[in-house]
């Protein structure tokens, strides 16, 4: 009855104020403290606070020291500083919970961080979603509260690019009660083509600034006695600059007699769009008497906008003309700069809600339901040019006023060409998984989860492309479950063959019934084996049918134009004009994957992780964004390109297809290490613990500290000075600002967990050195296209992507140092070079070849938490909480070189289109405001 209360009490939590949340004392009487966050009690065989159900052990886990070694300052940094060690995106527990979406925590500071658990595939399991994503559990401390600011600012080293971004938050956790509001306004300018070191694409017509002229019958000679006056016969003619203030003679065209004159349009370009964004975000937690209820709802909006060059005119000149002195009709090809930039501009609304309840319905079952509602706007503008239909029609009447060559009045370029279109997506889903014990078997506890779901899904899009409307409207109803069951076979602790290992097995059963692809099923099943406490190995074999989505089917066709791209068929670097959006044809794919992985940590000190991962999947009719345009897929998708009566490449449909076929296998492993190094506070206060702690022995440095203050907690010395918050010394590291870890004289263990397999160790506090590195070796990497087509070998010679083939080896490494308040976080990642072989099928090589040398980038963070510095927050106070940090993302300034045959570097893929921004600088100021009162809300005995 109690339970059923709670939930009906959860809509009272919108008319509560946040701060009435927050405010929990102890009961009267209370004389003692709860516990410190870094003295949890560990007891043998007991789980840790926060941690996933199940018996699968974490890969790794993170310390708060080993958190602020990493140099991030949300979860959401975390989250991406960690992708070496999770491959991916990961799946997000909170405290061993679900969560509705990850916007609920994403804004948390890392400060607020007690733990972090990296863990395999096989754990999705037991939280209902399928096992082909790590999972990633973030504990929470047990009380923190904190307000936050930051403001960032960043450029590039050889200029443009400028952006800045200001954060401000809200924070106050006491247990499962939690409050969060987070806004972030963040802006970059745009970076044009002539800010870097850009050779301008020739157009596939020729068109310039001052005008070419060509005669109106392709190829043919514009005029016999301009031919004659040139000595040559003469097929094209720039036009002189005296032709923009008058009508033009005929022997002004002989110096341009088949000479094209080419125009710089790079002012006029983007390499980078200019941005704005602004989010909101708030999440309200409520423990609701056996229920723990949370509300999160999100708010964005986006502006994007680019520029993709010039109107282009191309004017018929008949032979009258008072501008033409050609004795026959001729084309005049121009760029209309008068008209200004084509620009692109997109403007996006996203909004999410969210709801989760967690609960327990006895001992060993518990429940949890998450509901999600969100809507998606994009607006997409595009303009195509000036419509030339009033120029061509002034100069098809003589009209004398107006010059081709010249300015236009501005009437003749009031016309613009524009396309528009909009894409709207909105979703209502709900999901309750249920899980527990089935029953006992002499190796333990039989473990099953049970999920239901479902979901309804609209997708609204409208188009306007050269004055043709389309309107599409879609909708998608989807009912789910999944059931998996956990079976431990052997046990080493309660003695069932316990010389293996520990041994169990797992099966999985899901299914999905789509309103308009009828049943898409998976069936998995997987082993679990620990022959010794330090090595664990995990296999599993699974198989999903998977629908394209909504906004694959249905987005709206778009078309932007002068969209530079490399034509392997020529081997020359063109602009073209580029279709996107849905494909109502797409079809289900069928993915099936076996993945063998261990983890080995062979020793507690150091803190020694080693992992290994076999991946071998088959797809069939992967869903794929449409490739490069090489001879092999033109070859395969003839409709997709539209090229002119040369061969010019002068269109593509790049919206997404179906391959028949693809196949992945790859190697990864890698490792991590974490040495724990002493502070100097930490060291001064183990030689006065050892000295025997007495007040009157204390150091100066530390009188300076904890001033005349002084209170006794379990025979161990505490506080600190009024006003210091958060950011007193931490002895042992496990402490954060505004958080009620351990003192300078408490035990040590930020924490008090393993840095690895539970139990296995104690976590220190303290500063951290810590090495990672994972390398990637991909032995197959294929795709057939379609029937009758030769397979693409991605790793030798083909590819689907515009930067090269599929890179055979990657590595990713990782170094970080952090004490006494200083750190750095160095990061390398290099992949291996490519080839692309552009000849077409059945003929031997092509001039078209393309190599993708190599790549290695460095980045390079280094950050001082100014808090940790007690001489300097002594002397200002208002740097008590404060971080100051720097970053130089590609350090060196490296590009991918790419070659063709001979050698050169096709326009397409000059170094600067390649990678725009280059090496870039950041610089953050952060500060962390706590309540006044020391302990921020730590309840006074």
């Amino acid at each position: 009855m109690r339970r059923s209360a709670s939930v009906f009490l959860l809509p009272f939590l919108l008319g509560v104020a946040p701060g009435a949340l927050m405010a929990q004392d102890q009961p009267k009487g209370t004389a003692q403290e709860a516990p410190e966050e870094g003295e949890e009690i560990i007891v043998t065989g007991q789980p840790q606070r926060g941690a996933v159900m199940g018996e699968i052990e974490p890969e790794q886990q993170l310390s708060p020291a080993d958190v602020r070694a990493l140099g991030v300052t949300s979860i959401n940094e975390l989250i991406t500083e960690l992708s070496p060690q999770t491959n991916g995106t990961p799946i997000i527990l909170l405290n061993g919970k679900r969560i509705s979406s990850f916007a609920e925590i994403r804004d948390l500071p890392s400060e607020a961080v007690a733990r972090v658990d990296i863990l395999p595939e096989q754990v999705a399991l037991t939280y209902g979603y399928a096992p082909t994503q790590k999972v990633v559990n973030i504990v929470l401390r047990q009380r923190f509260r904190a307000e936050t600011g930051e403001i960032k600012l960043g450029t590039t080293t050889e200029g443009g690019g400028e952006n800045g971004e200001v954060d401000a938050g809200l924070l106050r956790i006491r247990g499962d009660n939690r409050f969060t509001l987070n806004l972030d306004y963040s802006r970059a300018a745009r970076l044009l083509e002539s800010q870097r070191d850009i050779t301008t694409i020739p157009s596939s017509r020729p068109y310039s600034l001052a005008g070419n002229i060509l005669s109106a019958t392709q190829r043919a000679e514009i005029d016999p006695a301009l031919s004659a006056l040139a000595g040559q016969n003469v097929t094209i003619a720039s036009v002189p600059a005296s032709a923009a203030n008058g009508a033009p003679m005929l022997g002004d065209f002989v110096a341009g007699a088949n000479v094209t004159s080419l125009s710089d349009l790079t002012r006029y370009r983007t390499l980078s769009p200019a941005t704005e964004n602004f989010s909101a975000n708030a999440t309200l937690a409520r423990a609701l008497g056996g229920v723990s209820a949370t509300l999160n709802g999100r708010l964005e909006l986006s502006d994007n906008d680019s520029l993709q060059g010039l109107s282009t005119a191309a004017l018929g000149l008949n032979a009258g003309s008072p501008f033409s002195p050609f004795g026959q009709d001729v084309t005049l090809y121009r760029y209309l700069a008068q008209a200004g930039a084509l620009g692109q501009q997109i403007r996006g609304t996203t909004g999410h809600i969210g709801l989760t309840l967690n609960g327990q319905l006895s001992r060993k079952w518990q429940w949890s339901f998450t509901g999600n509602g969100d809507l998606s706007i994009t607006r997409t503008r595009t303009d195509r040019g000036v419509a030339t239909d009033a120029i061509q029609a002034a100069l098809d009447a003589g009209d004398g006023s107006v010059n081709p060559y010249g300015d236009f009045a501005p009437g003749l370029l009031s016309t613009r060409m524009t396309d528009t279109a909009r894409a709207k997506s909105q979703a209502v889903t709900a999901d309750l998984l249920v899980s527990g014990t089935l029953f006992r078997m002499p190796a333990g506890d039989v473990m099953t989860s049970i999920r239901v779901g479902g979901s309804a899904n609209g997708f609204e899009s409208r188009s306007i492309r050269s004055g043709v409307e389309r309107e599409t409207d879609y909708s998608r109803q989807i009912a789910s479950g999944q059931v998996s069951i956990d079976v431990p076979l052997t046990s080493r602790s309660k003695g069932v063959l316990g010389g293996i290992g520990d041994i169990g097995v797992n099966l999985n059963v899901a299914a999905q019934q789509l309103s308009d692809f009828g049943t898409l099923s998976t069936l998995g099943y997987g082993l679990r084996w620990q022959p010794v406490r330090a090595v664990q190995i995990l296999a599993s074999a699974n198989q999903d049918r998977a629908a394209p989505t909504g906004s694959q089917i249905t987005d709206p066709l778009i078309s932007t134009p002068n969209v530079s791209v490399f034509d392997y068929a020529t081997g020359q670097s063109v602009f073209v004009t580029q279709l996107s959006g849905g494909n109502a044809s797409l079809r289900e794919s069928v993915r099936d994957q076996f993945r063998l992985s261990a983890t080995v940590k062979p020793f507690e000190k150091p803190n020694l992780t080693l992992t290994a991962t076999y991946l071998n999947s088959r797809t069939s009719n992967p869903i794929a964004a449409f490739p490069t345009p090489t001879p092999s897929i033109e070859e395969a998708f003839p409709q997709r390109f539209l090229r002119d009566e040369d061969g010019n490449l002068l269109q593509i449909d790049a919206r997404p297809i179906n391959f028949l076929r693809s196949q992945s296998t790859q190697l990864r492993w890698g490792f991590d290490l974490s040495i724990p190094l002493k502070s100097r506070i930490q060291k001064l206060v183990e030689a006065w613990r050892a000295s025997g702690g007495r007040p009157e022995d204390r150091p100066p440095e530390l009188q300076a500290l904890f001033g005349n203050r002084e209170r006794r907690q379990g025979g161990q010395e505490g506080g600190a000075p009024p006003g210091a918050g958060g950011d007193r010394p931490r002895g042992d590291g496990g402490a954060g600002p505004g958080g009620d870890g351990p003192r300078p004289g408490g035990p040590g263990g930020g924490f008090g967990g393993p840095g690895g397999f539970r139990g296995s160790g104690g976590g220190q506090g303290g500063g951290r050195l810590s090495f990672s590195l994972y390398h990637t070796w991909h032995l197959e990497e294929s795709i057939l296209i379609a029937p009758g087509v030769p397979e693409l070998d991605l790793l030798n010679g083909d590819a689907t992507g515009s930067s090269g083939g599929q890179p055979r080896h990657e590595i990713k490494a990782r170094i970080g140092y952090s004490n006494n308040g200083i750190g750095a976080r160095l990061g390398i990642d290099w992949e291996s070079g490519t080839h692309v072989d552009g000849a077409l099928s059945g003929t031997a090589g092509g001039a078209s070849r393309l190599d993708f040398g190599s790549l290695a980038t460095a980045n390079l963070r280094i950050f001082a938490n100014l808090g940790q510095m007690p001489q300097l927050t002594k002397d200002m106070p208002f740097l008590r909480g404060s971080r100051v940090s720097i970053g130089i993302d590609n350090i060196f300034n490296q590009r991918r070189e790419v070659r063709d045959a001979t050698g050169a570097t096709p326009l397409r893929y000059q170094q600067d289109y390649l990678d725009p921004l280059g090496r870039t600088v950041s610089i953050s100021f952060r500060k962390l405001f706590f309540p006044t009162g020391g302990a921020g809300s730590r309840p006074r005995g």
